[in-house]
């Protein structure tokens, strides 16, 4: 009986050293990113065959075993975190281009597009209030006026296209990047699985593999939104929007499709993403932030611009050409290109303007002066032939930024919170929690002084006994 008791005695002290060890892992990684804490999984060992604890002294008693150590994490509040993840990356990847463009707008301000097309409709007002100066001639000062200020609008409208060109063309890399990264967590999965399932096979210790594993699949859930599923191998597969990229230890490398320029994007050669020859449309995650932009946002702004800066082209022209220069000659355009990236001033000179509405009538600035009544809305408007005002057009614009920019932020905010909660979720079932791995300690501590006091009384009788024979 005494060398049962020592057995017993054992394996308690082996036991209790095994948890501590593991308490003390935890507590060594209580900031690492990613650990997920771990405990020790105690079972009584099992009497021996044939006996009966309530046969007396023919029962054997086997003491207590380590049967493994087991990874505290739930996979039902881990993918409510990984999905509220993925939304957030998505909605702030897709702000972000917006933010540079309303900044490139500068509204409302003396510099933005909206002051600039007032300056210049009423620098056509002004040199048609004074078209000639003494002598005839035409007034160059304000004619001058008039050719910068159209110079400095088309000047405005081909640094917006070029901004929204350049932000398009920052954004396609940032998908490369993108892919770049998923690419690469991609293979990291896919080897750790395999060590993974090899490391289960032999019954070895895979907790560590895991929270690498873990760490790589929430870059690629960041990156693109993925979801994960576990096999019954001990490996994962990862998807993105029902494409597999990952099952065990292979995997299928993502590609950037589409075009890298605003000027070629469209249609078929809209920007996507490939999983080997399959298209992957991520509903989450940075990728899907990106593409919203590229496919979208982005390809509208720039039409919008095309709109405005053919607008005030066309109705300028227009006008311009009913009427005549102070020679006579008839007005011819006064702009020049195509969309808001072309536009330029075809007039050089002062004496270019066709300011009058009537041939060889010198002192007429009539024809000027109805170019700057095109900065009402209603008149740029009927000489379009009933088409929305270039100026209304781009209010319109900015509003629309500025909403859907309002409104991406207000979600963001929004989902900070959702993830925060299901984060705190995951913590609280998988991070380590000092107070709770120092009381474990103590509890293992006083196990293992207790199953010492056992092995010392055990020796004690042995000792008694030994003295009696």
């Amino acid at each position: 009986m005494s060398f049962n008791i020592l057995g017993n005695g054992l394996t308690g002290l082996q036991a209790s050293q095994q948890a501590l060890n593991v308490i003390s892992q935890n507590i060594a990684n209580a900031s690492t990113p990613g650990y997920v804490r771990q405990r020790a999984i105690l079972e009584s060992q099992q009497t021996s065959p044939g006996t009966n604890v309530y046969t007396g002294n023919s029962a054997q008693f086997m003491g207590v075993k380590v049967t493994g150590v087991e990874r505290i994490s739930s996979a039902f509040k881990q993918a409510a975190l990984n999905s509220a993840v993925g939304k957030q990356e998505a909605l702030s990847a897709q702000a972000a281009p917006l933010d540079n463009i309303q900044g490139q707008l500068q509204e409302p301000g003396t510099t933005g597009l909206q002051s600039l097309m007032t300056q210049f409709y009423q620098g056509w007002t002004d040199l048609g209030n004074n078209p000639v100066k003494t002598g005839g001639t035409i007034n160059g000062a304000a004619a001058g006026v008039v050719i910068q200020q159209g110079a400095t609008l088309a000047g405005k409208l081909n640094s917006l296209s070029d901004g929204v060109a350049s932000e398009y063309q920052n954004q396609f890399a940032n998908l490369t990047g993108i892919v770049e990264q998923v690419n690469a967590q991609t293979q990291k999965v896919a080897a750790l699985n395999q060590q993974i399932m090899q490391g289960t096979a032999g019954s070895n210790n895979v907790n560590a593999l895991l929270d690498q594993r873990d760490s790589a699949i929430n870059e690629i859930v960041k990156l693109t939104g993925a979801t994960a599923t576990s096999l019954d191998n001990g490996s994962v597969q990862v998807s993105v929007s029902g494409v597999t990229i990952v099952s065990g230890n292979a995997f299928n490398l993502m590609s950037v499709s589409g075009a890298s320029t605003i000027e070629e994007a469209g249609g078929a050669n809209a920007p996507g993403l490939l999983v080997g020859t399959v298209k992957a449309s991520p509903a989450g995650g940075q990728a899907a932030g990106v593409l919203s932009a590229l496919n979208t946002d982005l390809p509208a702004i720039s039409a919008t611009l095309d709109t405005i800066a053919n607008g005030i082209r066309d109705a300028v022209n227009s006008v311009h050409s009913a009427g005549y220069t102070l020679a006579g000659t008839p007005g011819g355009d006064f702009f020049t290109g195509e969309g808001a990236q072309g536009l330029t001033v075809a007039v050089t000179s002062p004496e270019e303007l066709a300011i009058s509405r009537v041939d060889g009538v010198s002192a007429d600035g009539s024809n000027a002066g109805k170019i700057g009544d095109l900065v009402t809305p209603g008149t740029i408007s009927a000489v379009l032939g009933g088409a929305t005002a270039p100026q209304s057009v781009y209010s319109g614009m900015v509003t629309r930024i500025g909403t859907q920019l309002q409104g991406l932020n207000t979600a963001i905010d929004s989902q900070s919170g959702i993830v925060a909660t299901a984060q705190s979720a995951v913590d609280s079932e998988s991070g380590v929690d000092l107070n709770e791995e120092l009381t474990n300690m103590i509890l293992f501590q006083r196990s293992f002084q207790a199953n010492s006091k056992v092995i010392s009384a055990a020796n004690e009788m042995l000792q008694t006994l030994i003295g009696m024979v």
